[in-house]
């Protein structure tokens, strides 16, 4: 069962990731974002978890923009959190694809379920705090390889793993004290809730 950790705007908090055996970090460079930080920042936060895989959060970035960060930050992977197209995704060298979906719509799933992306992030919006439709979420899973976001946290994810069978879930507000201000307690807790399901236990 894969973890990622994301919306991470301090290093010790990707530290404090790495150590409980995250595997990817996130780092998101949207404007707006209550956890936005800078290509520059990203590449401190990255650097300062050298054993987790960094994962890049953009929404609806020029293209020759992105390229550029990716040139400069060499993320193990962008995730895209937009309306980017897949013609988009599949001129973005240098780095893997991710690609965020709401799955609000039967659409929406049809076309997360051909997603030119190495990896599709079940969402509800990004960055709401709200459970994404699980039941969506688990035909997806069927489809192809899945990690789950939206309204994840130490109390829910046991019921969210057997309604959707990710490979993975993918939480930020759910492991904070404050928004960007990650809490060390909950990340730890989610690691061994993770370390469960991956053994049977759960």
């Amino acid at each position: 069962m894969l973890l990622k950790i994301c919306g991470i705007t301090r290093e010790e908090d990707a530290q404090c990731a790495a150590s409980a055996h995250a595997d990817f970090i996130g780092a998101i460079i949207v404007p707006g974002s209550k956890r936005q930080v800078s290509p520059e920042q990203a590449a401190r936060i990255f650097a300062a978890a050298p054993n987790a895989h960094s994962v890049l959060v953009v929404r609806d970035m020029e293209l020759e923009a992105l390229l550029n960060v990716i040139n400069a930050i060499h993320p193990y992977a962008v995730q895209l959190h937009g309306t980017e197209p897949p013609e988009y995704a599949s001129r973005i060298t240098g780095t893997h694809v991710w690609k965020a979906f709401n799955l609000n719509t039967l659409e929406d799933l049809s076309l997360a379920a051909s997603y030119p992306a190495k990896m599709v992030v079940a969402d509800s919006g990004g960055g709401t705090g709200k459970p994404c439709d699980w039941s969506r979420a688990a035909q997806l899973a069927q489809m192809r390889p899945i990690l789950l976001a939206g309204g994840l946290t130490p109390d829910n994810i046991q019921a969210a793993i057997n309604a959707v069978h990710p490979v993975g879930i993918d939480l930020a507000g759910g492991v904070e004290a404050t928004p960007g201000i990650k809490d060390h307690g909950k990340i730890k807790r989610v690691a061994a809730l993770l370390n469960k399901a991956s053994c049977g236990i759960l």
